[in-house]
């Protein structure tokens, strides 16, 4: 069974020959596993192809900037500016962290469609014809607000202030729907699910109310499907930490899919998901990149490995990979470790 096939049978929780796996790390253990492998550190589909991983992962490129464009919103680095003060203190700076009104929100320059590049080249798109292709991280809508409001402002605004909150969600919600489509227009057929996700969630739950995700989250959410749903692509909603409580919500939106499955997380245990969700959704992640894979040697990782394959693989509708990307922290012996199991 080619990787494509045995993907989107898993996901329509049809038989497949074994679970579909995916690979996501840092640069440095991407740089160190190209070095283990004899791999040119830029050959990022040679590295993909000796771990066996059946998904590729896209998202539309930075055009080359001016001095006065902003590269879209980044939590933490473009839009919230650190500033050293005093001592050891940093404090952050956001964007939009002064507005009071509405009108406000034209002051600053809103990212723009246009500075990307949206043409997946040739060659990508030759070596992934029997890949299951992902447009990532098209839908961050939370993330994106917090990284130009700040977010204790954010959450300010969505408990009392909500015509604010719901122009600054609204506006970025327009930004990666002209992204999406125009992704979607340029490669198309070659794209088979989008990544439409977002972190609303900690280690510990939600992080605002289920009701708040309802009304400000939500429907954004189900503008991306229905795009998905106009281009024939599937929605996979992508995001960390423990949002159990709004996996009714995606099965009654049409969203199949759900990730990176963080089993540390609160209310995610592969197995009462799978009971109870098993036959509706098709789990992404579970592979723990949190402890095993850095605090386990490789025989305590090969065995999580195939306690998750067991778990997962009843009635299909599961997708192995880590619970995060693998980080520099992660021997690389263990990340090998890993993919060899998977590939059993």
């Amino acid at each position: 069974m080619r990787p494509k096939e045995r993907v989107l049978r898993t996901i329509r929780h049809e038989e497949t020959d074994r679970v579909p796996f995916f690979y996501l790390g840092v640069a440095d253990i991407n740089r160190a596993l190209a070095e283990k492998f004899s791999l040119a550190v830029t050959d990022s589909e040679g590295l993909l192809e000796r771990l066996g991983a059946e998904i590729r992962f896209v998202s539309p490129t930075i055009k080359r900037m001016t001095g006065e464009t902003r590269y879209g919103f980044s939590l933490g680095s473009v839009h919230a500016r650190l500033h050293q003060q005093s001592g050891a203190s940093v404090t952050l700076t956001f964007p939009l962290g002064e507005a009071s009104c509405v009108d406000d929100l034209d002051r600053w320059r809103w990212p723009d469609p246009d500075w990307f590049d949206y043409t997946i080249p040739v060659d990508r798109a030759r070596a992934w014809a029997d890949k299951a292709v992902v447009a990532y991280d098209m839908g961050i809508l939370f993330l994106c607000a917090i990284s130009v409001r700040g977010m204790e402002q954010l959450m300010i605004d969505m408990a009392s202030d909500p015509d604010i909150a719901h122009e600054i969600f609204r506006r970025i919600s327009d930004y990666n729907l002209t992204r999406l489509r125009r992704f979607l227009v340029t490669n198309r057929g070659l794209i088979d699910i989008v990544g439409i996700g977002d972190d609303v969630a900690g280690q510990n739950g939600m992080l605002f109310s289920v009701k708040m995700w309802r009304e400000y989250i939500k429907p954004h959410v189900q503008r991306l499907v229905e795009m998905c749903r106009e281009y024939s692509v599937i929605p996979y909603y992508h995001g960390c930490g423990g949002f159990r409580e709004l996996y009714r919500d995606f099965i009654d939106m049409g969203i199949p899919c759900t990730g990176r499955l963080q089993t540390e997380a609160k209310g995610n245990n592969l197995a009462e998901l799978k009971k109870e969700y098993g036959r509706e959704l098709c789990f992404w992640g579970a592979i723990d990149g949190q402890h095993i894979a850095i605090e386990g040697d490789p025989a305590q990782v090969r065995a999580h490995v195939r306690q998750v394959l067991e778990i997962g693989a009843q009635g299909g509708g599961f997708v192995a990979g880590p619970t995060h990307s693998f980080t520099t922290d992660t021997p690389i012996d263990n990340v090998v470790a890993v993919y060899e199991e998977l590939r059993a």
